[in-house]
């Protein structure tokens, strides 16, 4: 039973009997004034599913802060620092359940006002992201399709995700493609997970297709379903498979709310069987229902930075403040007088003056005054060996390079900055490899099948065919711009030792790039043909302008020189 004030109490045999029999009471009342006025019964059902769910909120924020048995250990409050373990033995999702909300704010707080965690986040974005993950079609030869319809299906999805993307994918047809791919990347890593919602809406370009990112936050169980067993932190389930029916999402209003008290229940399916709710993040236990934020192993490390700088600078502020101390005479005048020079400043409760300290300045003491003065020493001899424990620790926690995070790279050697970004890509590579295959690869299924639908395909093949076959149209890879090298020049020589004595080969060195080798070596024959072609043409205007200026024509040899002969007429001439 839920209080007023949020808390929960154990309820007893007689407590659940009475309130089956009060809520039955209310839900009649409710039923006969809706069948009554619907309007005043419909607000009547809303006032309590309000009251409700605030109380719901109440109790959750209340407990924030507080030492939970079954919170997460990023939120718990630790008040010894004493190396204990937690002696926890709730599962994982019991443990979210209860913290995740916390542990979401923390992250989103820490990203808005910590520099090293914004950083990490950006950083995230620019290296499994960067300038957007480009899709290449690879639908090949087979028993439903020639080799020319394949070519011309690939050159026109290619062409209609162009064109889609650059007409907008969101809902506000605002977004391009890349830069809806780089949002839902900042919302993985800032909250350990993503969702993603695909509907139709009203278009101008090849599809109506849209993808719309959801804040996390509005992924959350509606109070009417808190005792139903198959939902679960906004996630509903089939009660004998365990699959994911849906998800419950709180609806954004327009006057000025942030959300409204009102839900949406998305299925993961729509009726075509077409995915249009993806839920993007890497499970770390077994058994795990939502994600994690990536920051939350660092969210002590982040904060204790953040009050070590404050303390820093606040002390660096109070040795800035002393001036000029002038002692005078005892001070004379009247008791009046001193009554009213003492009464001029400001006091507190007990009665005791505000002291002020401020750069530059002057302050006056009697003679008999004892002048004390206050040294914070500040910065340290260990301030900056600290800063850069921590950031390490960080970037340990965080599976992240040192040197991308604190943007350090003075005393970096190139042996050692190249075996920290190989590290770091390996991750960058996981995470987008997560990002591909829950969210990239749904999305393209869905722009398949719009292209077939909207009729953008009949050149190549019918829909009927393609209901039958999809599988053999989904064909495709999803690849971006490559890491860069640290020496290109070592880089090269590098691979093309390894490809002369067979210990690597060009589609290795293509994928290094995030490229298709394929489409590398047929882009670079059609640009040698080209510069062939551009070579005999400008070949031969050369020898119609010396014919028709009476000039000997140019003999070349086999090695591409001008021979003998012809640099022998031009010597007489």
């Amino acid at each position: 039973m839920i209080a007023l004030n949020g808390s929960k109490r154990r309820r007893r045999p007689g407590d659940r009997k009475a309130a089956s029999r009060l809520e039955r009471v209310w839900n009649a009342i409710d039923e006969a004034i809706f069948t009554l006025a619907p309007t005043w019964g419909e607000r009547r059902i809303a006032s309590r599913l309000k009251r409700r769910l605030l109380a719901e909120q109440a109790g959750r924020l209340k407990g924030f802060g507080r030492r939970s048995r079954h919170a997460h250990p990023s939120v718990r409050s630790a008040p010894h620092r004493d190396g204990r373990w937690f002696n926890d033995h709730s599962g994982i999702n019991d443990q979210l359940e209860e913290s995740q909300q916390e542990m979401q704010f923390r992250a989103r707080e820490l990203y808005q006002s910590n520099p090293h965690a914004h950083g990490a986040i950006e950083g995230r974005v620019s290296h499994e992201i960067g300038v957007g993950l480009g899709c290449r079609p690879q639908i090949t030869e087979s028993k439903i399709l020639t080799k020319e319809q394949a070519d011309l299906a690939n050159k026109t999805l290619k062409r209609i995700c162009k064109r889609w993307s650059n007409r907008g994918v969101d809902r506000a047809r605002r977004q391009s493609l890349d830069e809806a791919q780089r949002l839902i990347c900042r919302t993985y890593a800032m909250f350990g997970e993503a969702f993603v919602l695909f509907r139709d809406a009203p278009f101008q370009g090849p599809i109506g297709l849209t993808v719309e990112v959801i804040d996390p936050m509005r992924v959350e169980t509606p109070p009417d379903f808190r005792d139903d067993e198959n939902v679960r932190m906004g996630i509903r389930y089939h009660a004998k498979t365990d699959q994911i029916v849906g998800y419950y999402i709180r609806k954004q209003v327009k006057n000025g709310k942030r959300y409204d008290i009102e839900y949406e229940f998305v299925r993961r399916y729509n009726s075509a069987g077409q995915e249009q709710v993806v839920h993007l993040f890497e499970s770390m236990f077994p058994g795990q229902k939502r994600g994690i934020p990536w920051l939350c192993a660092a969210f002590a490390f982040l904060k204790d930075l953040d009050d070590f700088h404050e303390a820093e600078l606040i002390g660096k502020q109070i040795e800035a403040c002393f001036g000029i101390v002038i002692k005078t005479g005892k001070r004379g005048g009247t008791p009046a007088e001193i009554s009213a020079g003492m009464a001029s400043g400001e006091f507190d409760e007990q009665g005791n003056p505000f002291e002020e300290i401020f750069p530059g300045m002057v302050e006056r003491i009697n003679s008999d005054d004892d002048l004390v003065k206050v040294d914070p020493s500040r910065p340290g001899s260990t301030f900056a060996p600290f800063v850069e424990a921590s950031l390490r620790a960080i970037a340990a926690a965080l599976n992240y390079p040192y040197e991308l995070l604190a943007k350090n790279f003075f005393r970096t050697t190139y042996s050692s900055g190249r075996l920290a970004m190989l590290d770091g890509r390996i991750g960058f590579r996981m995470r987008a490899q997560a990002m591909i295959h829950q969210v990239l690869k749904p999305l393209w299924r869905r722009i398949v099948d719009d292209a077939f639908f909207y009729g953008h395909m009949d050149d190549v093949s019918d829909v009927l065919t393609y209901t039958r076959h999809p599988e053999e149209f989904h064909d495709h890879s999803w690849g971006g711009t490559s890491f860069g090298a640290v020496d290109p020049e070592k880089e090269v020589s590098a691979h093309e030792v390894a490809i002369n004595s067979d210990q690597e080969t060009l589609s290795e060195v293509y994928a290094d790039k995030d490229q298709d080798w394929l489409e590398g070596m047929q882009q670079r024959d059609v640009e040698l043909r080209e510069k062939i072609r551009l070579e005999i043409a400008r070949e031969k205007w050369e020898a119609e302008e010396r014919e028709r200026a009476g000039l000997p024509s140019k003999q070349r040899d086999g090695s591409g020189e001008v021979g003998e002969e012809s640099r022998e007429l031009g010597e007489g001439e």
